[in-house]
């Protein structure tokens, strides 16, 4: 019996020191696998990944120079290190006509930077002249004589401010989310019937159609909707005289001649 006692205990022993021999193993090979991850992540930032390419797609009259000069981005920057949010940021701040601009990085070492340019879709009247903006409702030029003739013109927004290059900002809040949906819905509509829209009072939204047609739209809900409604309708009655559309509910249009 006491035989058997001596080897049970050796047995404990032994299968004691296997455990900790994994367990010093295991601590060993964690702590090789961190050391190796330090020394990767700390070269990778420091002597791999650095730019040796930076490659402009550009859709706007501003040289690629100047885009890559703009961005703050370098040669022998680190890619890893670079912040692409900040350097779209910088671009889209300096350029007016620079929209939706993104900056990618393409491992191991070059940089790839796309600028589309800003498509102007309206011209807000304001005191001094008009703002002629794109659908996000950016100031991509302050016109002093007369509105651009290709584009729609827009009265009673009340701008407060006309800086190139910023965002649309009127004296009332709410105007602002009532003139990014019309120029939205103009944009998307794409109809060159369309020459003014008058949205000083906001309930009742009037748009001219070519010279015969006005069109009472109410407010700007499903604008796209609407616009759409109103040119099918036009389609219909004779150009050569002069109408007023009125939107009455959800989806008619009621028609009066505008001489009676």
């Amino acid at each position: 019996m006491q035989d058997v006692v001596k080897e049970s205990v050796k047995r404990q022993q032994s299968s004691k020191r296997q455990r900790r021999r994994k367990r010093r193993r295991r601590a060993y090979l964690a702590l090789v696998i961190l050391l190796v991850c330090g020394i990767g992540l700390a070269l990778s930032m420091t002597l791999f990944f650095n730019v040796t390419g930076i490659t402009v797609q550009n859709e706007t009259d501003t040289p690629d120079e100047e885009i890559v000069e703009l961005s703050g981005i370098q040669y022998r920057d680190n890619l890893v290190r670079l912040d692409t949010k900040a350097a779209e940021k910088a671009i889209t701040d300096g350029i007016a006509y620079a929209e939706n601009v993104t900056v990618k990085k393409k491992f191991p070492s070059t940089v790839e930077i796309t600028v589309h340019k800003a498509k102007p879709v309206a011209n807000i009247s304001q005191s001094y002249g008009y703002l002629l903006v794109s659908g996000s409702n950016r100031i991509l030029e302050e016109l002093h004589g007369d509105p651009r003739p290709d584009l729609i013109v827009i009265t009673g927004y009340n701008p407060a401010q006309g800086t190139i290059g910023n965002y649309l900002q009127s004296e009332d809040e709410k105007r602002d989310n009532v003139l990014k949906t019309l120029t939205a819905a103009v944009e998307e509509c794409n109809n060159e019937q369309i020459k003014s829209i008058d949205m000083t009072d906001q309930s009742d939204i009037i748009v001219q159609f070519g010279e015969n047609f006005v069109f009472r739209m109410g407010s700007s809900a499903d604008a796209v909707y609407k616009l759409r409604l109103a040119a099918k309708t036009i389609e219909r009655l004779n150009a050569e005289k002069k109408y007023q559309l009125t939107m009455v509910g959800n989806n008619q249009i009621s028609v009066l001649p505008q001489e009676s």
